[in-house]
């Protein structure tokens, strides 16, 4: 009988153990929007320093129009991103003089830099309008349904609902977690919920982790002074080829982020 007994309480911990297996340590909040490949994992806490040092390609074609930037690693806690007070775009644009003046004029309404949701436009969508993400979140700012209905959007295709939507929404956050932008770009990815569930710091998914090292590094790089002073001039021809290869950043590893002079002599994020 005992040893029917031990026999019995040995399958039951076996099976204890496989369900455990299969069961995963994070849940991923999805609280408004997931955007890119979700992988449910902790990111190693080992620090490494990001860097946004540009070097130029010695390749031919498209890649050598462009600056090419030095891939960047991220911190497992990144600082807080220091918002400039800004009324302008600094000499960027996304190719299109209305959806310029539609990130200004939502910037200004609700405090936030044009620069950082010109950043935030370009990790998103591309400055692709139609861009719809394998989870539904569609429009420039790449707006989950629920969000836009939930910062008043009804048209979530409509570019100046869409960017004042957005642009809400970034406010809220920048306010919600008392002013770290780091934390309000989490939350954009991953859900104030999430961040909350952490302690009020950036979740251990590595898809947030990666979103906010991405933006800071687009953010960073249209704030350095020197990036006006030896971005490429590139012509119509290649700004055609870049516009074709160039599609929704919603990958979980995209490319790097350089910037180029258009022919015009304003300024333009790219991904190569």
């Amino acid at each position: 009988m005992k040893r029917f007994f031990l026999v019995g309480l040995c399958i039951l911990l076996c099976a204890a153990a496989s369900a455990a297996q299969t069961n995963p340590r994070y849940h991923f909040d999805n609280f408004d929007t997931s955007r890119g490949v979700v992988i449910e994992m902790p990111v190693p806490r080992t620090a490494l320093v990001a860097t946004n040092r540009l070097q130029p390609t010695g390749t031919s074609g498209v890649a050598a129009s462009t600056a090419k930037l030095k891939p960047a690693r991220y911190a497992a806690a990144p600082a807080n991103i220091a918002m400039a007070a800004s009324h302008s775009l600094d000499g960027f644009t996304t190719g299109n003089a209305k959806i310029d003046n539609l990130i200004v004029q939502a910037g200004a309404r609700h405090g936030v830099d044009p620069v950082l949701l010109y950043a935030i436009m370009h990790r998103e969508s591309a400055f692709k309008q139609r861009a719809i993400s394998h989870k539904g979140a569609r429009g420039l700012m790449q707006l989950m349904p629920a969000t836009a209905a939930r910062f008043g959007v009804r048209d979530i295709f409509d570019p100046a609902q869409n960017i004042e939507g957005g642009a809400r929404y970034v406010r809220f956050l920048i306010n919600y977690f008392d002013g770290d932008v780091a934390l309000a770009l989490a939350g954009y990815n991953a859900g104030e919920g999430a961040v909350n569930r952490y302690g009020r710091r950036i979740p251990p998914y590595r898809e947030t982790q990666e979103y906010v090292r991405r933006i800071s590094e687009r953010y960073a790089l249209m704030r350095n002074p020197q990036t006006a002073r030896i971005a490429p001039k590139v012509s119509p021809t290649q700004i055609a080829a870049i516009d074709a290869t160039e599609t929704q950043a919603v990958m979980l590893y995209e490319r790097s982020i350089a910037a180029i002079r258009l022919p015009d002599g304003q300024l333009r994020l790219v991904s190569q």
